[in-house]
């Protein structure tokens, strides 16, 4: 009797440290739980194995996140059943996680009929970015759209663009072939302004422009017009300058201030035939400088009867020359007429031609010690107005050009480069090597096993 009450007070014993043991363990589960809650509040740990880091953010927009001091608030108009909303609300987080001023607000548009009148939303998933009274709208849900955004609203000065008419230039605000309407609004959206001017009504450039645009004009200027514009360049104003193979002589004068010449005639490029344009007049861009500009202009870009341009040799010329673009070297610019009705129209004449490669495009750049703060001058010249019209802006990476140059014009260079990210690794790439051994492991070899298998744990169980 005496050891069967003895086992059972140890019985007892145990039984209450047991106790005591799960209670401080479940105790001590609930600490480690609550701890591992805090640190996952309080941190953000992300790590991106895609082969192009698509799922983080690029250097420029971290960058410009971690120096942004504005608040700026994002209205992004979604449903809450809608299959875009994981994806909107994964890039709104990342930039969030890197600057806390991004006031995020996501908006149902169903309930919100009056709201999406206001603002005139067009589109699920469409966001509007605003600080202060600027706001933009943004339509996709990529990092250069998002980014540029926040960049054109937190912009501290507005930015002018005149546009000079009177002899025929293309306009932004016109809606015709020839002109520049759809440039204009991509431009606008970015947050640029428009100012026509005719120089003949108002001689003088405002101050507060931020490039002057030539676009192809038709017609002869005046002497007096020609001399606005030089005094403009020579007080560092920034200028583009679009020009055509038959109207380039009109601002003669220019090119020689800037000690620019054209090469006569129109360029002939045989290679055009590749893309499927039979008119060898289409000049195919593929060689593009080692700059900002041509970094951020991602395939071909075509330019319907270009002119070539070169630099004048001067070694006291204070400007620093850039060929931006650069043409293949089987084309020529054409100096002799074709012959009517001839079976090869254009044909590379010896001594008559220029043979290239040829430069139709080219940045112009230097320090004007008497802007503020030591400003850099930037003129570009095309020799082709035909690019950004309403016509072919939409061919090859044109729309990528025509905006990466007004942004460096503008010098919004952190608006140049900003990538566009695709998924380039959700493939697998295999030899028939590979293929053969994949293809023989799973439709033989595993088969095989798994039989092997079978059959042994049958004969096994047999024998017991």
């Amino acid at each position: 009797m005496l050891n069967d009450s003895i086992k059972m007070n140890i019985t007892q014993k145990i039984q209450r440290q047991l106790k005591l043991q799960n209670i401080i363990f479940y105790i001590l589960v609930i600490i480690v739980v609550a701890l591992l809650a805090q640190l996952s509040l309080k941190t953000n740990i992300r790590s991106d194995w895609t082969a192009n880091n698509r799922h983080s953010l690029s250097k420029i927009t971290t960058n410009f996140l971690t120096h942004l001091d504005q608040t700026i608030t994002i209205q992004a108009f979604i449903s809450p059943s809608s299959e875009y909303r994981p994806a909107l609300e994964s890039l709104l987080s990342s930039y969030q996680s890197h600057n806390s001023q991004l006031n995020v607000s996501y908006i149902n548009p169903d309930f919100s009929p009056d709201l999406v009148r206001e603002l005139k939303i067009q589109q699920q998933g469409e966001m509007v970015v605003a600080q202060g009274d600027k706001q933009t709208h943004v339509f996709d849900l990529s990092e250069q759209s998002l980014t540029n955004a926040l960049i054109t609203v937190s912009r501290q000065q507005e930015q002018w663009l005149v546009f000079i008419e009177g002899h025929g230039e293309r306009s932004p605000l016109n809606s015709a072939n020839y002109n520049l309407s759809v440039w204009g609004d991509q431009l606008m959206q970015k947050g640029f302004k428009f100012l026509p001017l005719n120089l003949v009504e108002n001689n003088e450039i405002p101050n507060n422009a931020t490039a002057v645009v030539i676009a192809s004009p038709e017609s002869e200027w005046l002497d007096g017009e020609i001399d606005i514009i030089k005094n403009y360049v020579a007080n560092g104003g920034n200028l583009l300058w679009l020009a055509e193979p038959d109207s380039n002589q009109f601002l003669a004068g220019l090119g020689e201030q800037l000690e620019l010449e054209f090469i006569p005639s129109i360029i002939i490029d045989p290679n055009a035939q590749k893309l499927g344009i039979s008119d060898p007049q289409f000049v195919l861009i593929t060689d593009y400088a080692n700059h900002p500009i041509g970094q951020a202009t991602s395939g071909v870009t075509v330019f319907p009867q270009a002119v070539a341009l070169e630099q004048i040799p001067n070694d006291d010329v204070d400007w620093q020359y850039l060929p931006l673009l650069t043409t293949h070297a089987n084309v020529w610019s054409e100096t002799t007429p074709p012959k009517e009705g001839a079976e090869q129209p254009f044909v590379f004449n010896l001594g008559d031609d220029t043979k290239g490669p040829l430069n139709i495009g080219y940045l112009l750049s230097r320090t004007m010690t008497k802007k503020e703060k030591n400003a850099e001058q930037r003129i570009a010249i095309i020799g082709d107005g035909d690019f950004l019209s309403n016509t072919y802006l939409g061919n090859g990476s044109n729309l990528e050009l025509g905006m990466a140059i007004m942004n460096w014009l503008a010098g919004d260079d952190a608006l140049i480069s900003i990538p566009v990210k695709t998924t380039i690794d959700n493939q697998l790439q295999l030899n028939q090597t590979q293929s053969l051994i994949i293809g023989i492991g799973f439709l033989i070899v595993m088969p095989l096993l798994l039989l092997g298998i079978g059959l042994s744990l049958w004969w096994y169980r047999r024998r017991q």
